[in-house]
Protein backbone atom coordinates (compact mmCIF):
# COMPACT_ATOMS: atom_id res chain seq x y z
CA UNK A 1 0.00 0.00 0.00
CA UNK A 2 2.75 2.53 0.71
CA UNK A 3 4.71 1.33 -2.24
CA UNK A 4 1.71 2.33 -4.47
CA UNK A 5 1.57 6.01 -2.69
CA UNK A 6 5.21 6.70 -3.19
CA UNK A 7 5.20 5.96 -7.11
CA UNK A 8 2.26 7.38 -7.47
CA UNK A 9 3.94 10.59 -5.68
CA UNK A 10 6.39 10.19 -7.84
CA UNK A 11 4.77 9.97 -10.91
CA UNK A 12 2.31 12.99 -10.08
CA UNK A 13 6.29 14.99 -9.59
CA UNK A 14 7.61 13.95 -12.82
CA UNK A 15 4.34 15.56 -14.43
CA UNK A 16 4.74 18.71 -12.63
CA UNK A 17 8.37 18.92 -13.82
CA UNK A 18 7.52 18.49 -17.42
CA UNK A 19 5.19 20.76 -17.65
CA UNK A 20 7.10 23.54 -15.54
CA UNK A 21 10.14 22.91 -17.98
CA UNK A 22 7.46 23.35 -21.36
CA UNK A 23 6.11 25.82 -19.30
CA UNK A 24 9.42 28.24 -19.32
CA UNK A 25 10.71 27.22 -23.26
CA UNK A 26 7.56 28.75 -24.31
CA UNK A 27 7.79 32.14 -22.50
CA UNK A 28 11.69 31.84 -23.26
CA UNK A 29 10.51 31.64 -27.06
CA UNK A 30 7.90 34.43 -27.18
CA UNK A 31 11.06 36.74 -25.44
CA UNK A 32 12.89 35.75 -28.24
CA UNK A 33 10.09 36.20 -30.85
CA UNK A 34 9.52 39.94 -29.60
CA UNK A 35 12.91 41.23 -29.23
CA UNK A 36 13.21 40.29 -32.55
CA UNK A 37 10.03 42.32 -33.71
CA UNK A 38 11.23 45.38 -32.15
CA UNK A 39 14.74 45.14 -33.33
CA UNK A 40 12.53 45.52 -37.08
CA UNK A 41 12.58 48.93 -38.67
CA UNK A 42 9.39 50.18 -40.19
CA UNK A 43 10.31 51.48 -44.04
CA UNK A 44 7.81 54.31 -45.71
CA UNK A 45 6.91 53.59 -49.14
CA UNK A 46 6.30 57.14 -51.15
CA UNK A 47 3.14 57.07 -52.61
CA UNK A 48 3.50 57.21 -56.82
CA UNK A 49 2.69 61.19 -57.60
CA UNK A 50 -0.50 61.37 -59.75
CA UNK A 51 -0.46 63.50 -62.91
CA UNK A 52 -3.81 65.09 -63.08
CA UNK A 53 -4.65 64.92 -58.95
CA UNK A 54 -7.28 67.07 -57.91
CA UNK A 55 -7.22 69.26 -54.96
CA UNK A 56 -9.81 68.40 -51.91
CA UNK A 57 -11.78 71.55 -51.59
CA UNK A 58 -11.30 72.97 -47.96
CA UNK A 59 -14.21 73.35 -45.11
CA UNK A 60 -15.36 76.80 -44.99
CA UNK A 61 -14.96 78.59 -42.02
CA UNK A 62 -18.45 78.54 -39.29
CA UNK A 63 -20.19 81.86 -38.51
CA UNK A 64 -22.30 82.58 -36.22
CA UNK A 65 -24.28 84.86 -38.31
CA UNK A 66 -25.66 81.81 -40.47
CA UNK A 67 -27.36 80.23 -37.38
CA UNK A 68 -29.57 83.23 -36.73
CA UNK A 69 -32.60 81.67 -38.15
CA UNK A 70 -31.75 78.72 -36.04
CA UNK A 71 -31.70 80.75 -33.03
CA UNK A 72 -34.53 82.73 -33.50
CA UNK A 73 -36.87 80.26 -34.57
CA UNK A 74 -38.24 76.89 -33.97
CA UNK A 75 -36.97 73.93 -35.93
CA UNK A 76 -39.66 71.83 -36.17
CA UNK A 77 -42.70 75.64 -36.40
CA UNK A 78 -41.35 77.70 -39.43
CA UNK A 79 -43.81 80.12 -38.01
CA UNK A 80 -42.61 80.64 -34.46
CA UNK A 81 -41.44 84.27 -34.00
CA UNK A 82 -39.41 85.04 -30.99
CA UNK A 83 -40.81 88.62 -30.82
CA UNK A 84 -43.90 88.00 -28.51
CA UNK A 85 -46.76 90.67 -29.47
CA UNK A 86 -48.71 91.25 -25.97
CA UNK A 87 -52.34 92.25 -27.09
CA UNK A 88 -53.86 94.44 -24.64
CA UNK A 89 -57.21 94.13 -23.93
CA UNK A 90 -59.86 97.13 -24.43
CA UNK A 91 -60.72 98.44 -20.86
CA UNK A 92 -64.23 98.27 -20.09
CA UNK A 93 -66.44 101.14 -20.21
CA UNK A 94 -67.13 102.89 -17.14
CA UNK A 95 -70.33 101.95 -15.47
CA UNK A 96 -73.13 104.42 -16.03
CA UNK A 97 -74.90 105.91 -12.41
CA UNK A 98 -78.53 104.78 -12.84
CA UNK A 99 -81.28 106.98 -11.75
CA UNK A 100 -81.54 108.49 -8.50
CA UNK A 101 -84.81 107.22 -6.37
CA UNK A 102 -87.72 109.42 -6.14
CA UNK A 103 -87.69 111.32 -2.61
CA UNK A 104 -91.67 111.47 -1.09
CA UNK A 105 -90.53 112.94 2.59
CA UNK A 106 -87.70 112.75 5.50
CA UNK A 107 -89.41 112.20 9.01
CA UNK A 108 -87.51 111.82 12.03
CA UNK A 109 -89.55 111.42 15.25
CA UNK A 110 -86.28 110.32 17.76
CA UNK A 111 -85.44 107.17 16.09
CA UNK A 112 -83.17 108.40 13.16
CA UNK A 113 -84.01 109.56 10.00
CA UNK A 114 -86.56 107.76 7.63
CA UNK A 115 -86.67 108.61 3.85
CA UNK A 116 -89.63 107.66 2.20
CA UNK A 117 -88.63 106.92 -1.57
CA UNK A 118 -89.56 104.72 -4.17
CA UNK A 119 -87.97 103.77 -7.62
CA UNK A 120 -90.45 103.27 -10.07
CA UNK A 121 -92.94 106.52 -8.50
CA UNK A 122 -95.58 103.21 -8.06
CA UNK A 123 -95.13 102.72 -4.30
CA UNK A 124 -93.30 104.73 -1.49
CA UNK A 125 -91.57 103.05 1.12
CA UNK A 126 -89.91 103.85 4.42
CA UNK A 127 -85.91 103.23 4.37
CA UNK A 128 -83.54 103.80 7.39
CA UNK A 129 -79.54 104.36 7.43
CA UNK A 130 -78.15 101.83 5.96
CA UNK A 131 -81.14 100.05 3.74
CA UNK A 132 -80.44 99.94 0.27
CA UNK A 133 -82.80 100.80 -2.44
CA UNK A 134 -82.04 99.49 -6.06
CA UNK A 135 -78.11 99.84 -6.52
CA UNK A 136 -77.75 102.64 -3.88
CA UNK A 137 -77.76 102.53 -0.26
CA UNK A 138 -78.72 104.86 2.21
CA UNK A 139 -75.70 106.95 4.27
CA UNK A 140 -77.32 109.72 5.61
CA UNK A 141 -80.28 111.93 5.51
CA UNK A 142 -81.43 115.82 6.70
CA UNK A 143 -84.23 118.28 5.54
CA UNK A 144 -81.93 119.47 3.04
CA UNK A 145 -79.90 116.80 1.46
CA UNK A 146 -79.24 112.97 1.11
CA UNK A 147 -76.04 111.04 0.80
CA UNK A 148 -76.07 107.79 -0.88
CA UNK A 149 -73.36 104.57 -1.83
CA UNK A 150 -72.65 103.88 -5.09
CA UNK A 151 -69.94 101.41 -6.17
CA UNK A 152 -68.41 102.28 -2.84
CA UNK A 153 -68.26 106.14 -3.19
CA UNK A 154 -70.62 109.13 -1.43
CA UNK A 155 -72.98 110.47 -3.22
CA UNK A 156 -74.48 113.53 -1.93
CA UNK A 157 -77.67 115.36 -3.49
CA UNK A 158 -80.03 117.99 -1.99
CA UNK A 159 -83.81 116.62 -1.55
CA UNK A 160 -84.85 119.71 -4.16
CA UNK A 161 -83.00 117.40 -6.42
CA UNK A 162 -84.55 114.05 -6.05
CA UNK A 163 -87.82 115.24 -4.81
CA UNK A 164 -90.42 113.52 -6.59
CA UNK A 165 -92.54 115.88 -8.76
CA UNK A 166 -96.08 115.90 -9.13
CA UNK A 167 -97.66 114.72 -12.10
CA UNK A 168 -99.05 117.32 -14.29
CA UNK A 169 -103.01 118.31 -14.51
CA UNK A 170 -104.42 115.70 -11.41
CA UNK A 171 -107.96 115.66 -11.35
CA UNK A 172 -110.08 114.02 -8.58
CA UNK A 173 -109.60 110.64 -10.19
CA UNK A 174 -105.67 110.49 -10.95
CA UNK A 175 -103.81 112.37 -13.15
CA UNK A 176 -105.06 113.36 -16.89
CA UNK A 177 -103.23 113.18 -19.99
CA UNK A 178 -101.95 116.38 -21.44
CA UNK A 179 -103.11 116.98 -25.07
CA UNK A 180 -100.69 118.10 -27.71
CA UNK A 181 -101.62 121.36 -29.08
CA UNK A 182 -100.03 119.73 -32.59
CA UNK A 183 -102.62 117.08 -33.10
CA UNK A 184 -101.61 116.09 -36.30
CA UNK A 185 -97.94 115.79 -36.27
CA UNK A 186 -97.33 114.49 -32.18
CA UNK A 187 -97.59 111.25 -31.43
CA UNK A 188 -100.54 109.25 -29.61
CA UNK A 189 -100.32 110.13 -25.97
CA UNK A 190 -98.92 107.14 -23.58
CA UNK A 191 -101.66 105.79 -21.36
CA UNK A 192 -100.82 106.40 -17.81
CA UNK A 193 -101.49 104.08 -15.43
CA UNK A 194 -103.37 105.13 -12.75
CA UNK A 195 -103.76 103.50 -8.80
CA UNK A 196 -106.04 100.83 -8.16
CA UNK A 197 -109.14 102.48 -7.04
CA UNK A 198 -111.28 101.35 -3.88
CA UNK A 199 -108.34 99.81 -1.74
CA UNK A 200 -108.96 98.12 1.81
CA UNK A 201 -107.38 100.34 4.36
CA UNK A 202 -104.43 98.47 5.40
CA UNK A 203 -100.99 98.93 6.46
CA UNK A 204 -98.60 98.14 4.21
CA UNK A 205 -94.69 97.15 4.20
CA UNK A 206 -92.82 97.57 7.82
CA UNK A 207 -90.68 101.01 7.68
CA UNK A 208 -89.13 100.63 11.06
CA UNK A 209 -89.65 102.03 14.43
CA UNK A 210 -93.07 100.09 14.57
CA UNK A 211 -94.04 101.33 11.99
CA UNK A 212 -96.20 100.68 8.16
CA UNK A 213 -96.12 102.02 4.92
CA UNK A 214 -99.25 103.08 2.82
CA UNK A 215 -100.20 101.13 -0.37
CA UNK A 216 -100.92 102.74 -3.43
CA UNK A 217 -104.38 104.03 -3.78
CA UNK A 218 -105.15 103.95 -0.52
CA UNK A 219 -108.03 107.03 -0.05
CA UNK A 220 -109.03 106.37 3.46
CA UNK A 221 -108.54 109.78 6.02
CA UNK A 222 -106.04 109.82 8.63
CA UNK A 223 -106.89 108.22 11.83
CA UNK A 224 -108.64 105.23 10.15
CA UNK A 225 -107.49 101.83 12.03
CA UNK A 226 -106.89 98.45 10.51
CA UNK A 227 -104.84 95.06 11.94
CA UNK A 228 -103.97 96.99 15.30
CA UNK A 229 -102.30 99.92 13.48
CA UNK A 230 -104.02 103.82 12.77
CA UNK A 231 -103.36 105.91 9.75
CA UNK A 232 -101.29 108.99 9.97
CA UNK A 233 -100.95 111.65 7.19
CA UNK A 234 -99.36 115.24 7.26
CA UNK A 235 -98.54 117.11 4.57
CA UNK A 236 -95.12 118.84 4.40
CA UNK A 237 -94.29 121.37 2.22
CA UNK A 238 -92.38 118.58 -0.46
CA UNK A 239 -95.46 116.55 -0.35
CA UNK A 240 -97.74 114.52 1.80
CA UNK A 241 -96.12 111.80 4.39
CA UNK A 242 -98.38 108.51 5.06
CA UNK A 243 -97.92 105.84 7.14
CA UNK A 244 -99.52 103.06 9.62
CA UNK A 245 -98.16 103.45 13.64
CA UNK A 246 -98.95 100.36 16.02
CA UNK A 247 -101.91 101.28 18.43
CA UNK A 248 -100.24 98.33 20.94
Amino acid sequence: MKRSILLLNLLLFAILAAGSYELRRRWLEGQSREARLLAVQPTSTPLPAQANAVAAPQAQKLQAVQYFEVAERFLFSRDRNPNVVIESKPEPPPKVMPNFPSVFGVMDIGMGPTVFMSVDRASQQGYKLGDKIGEFTLLAASQKEITFEWEGKPVTKSLDDLRAKPQENAGPQGPVERMSSNVNNAPPPMPIQRPPENVRPAPGADIGGGRRGCLPGDSSPAGTTADGYKKVSTNYAFGPICYWESTR
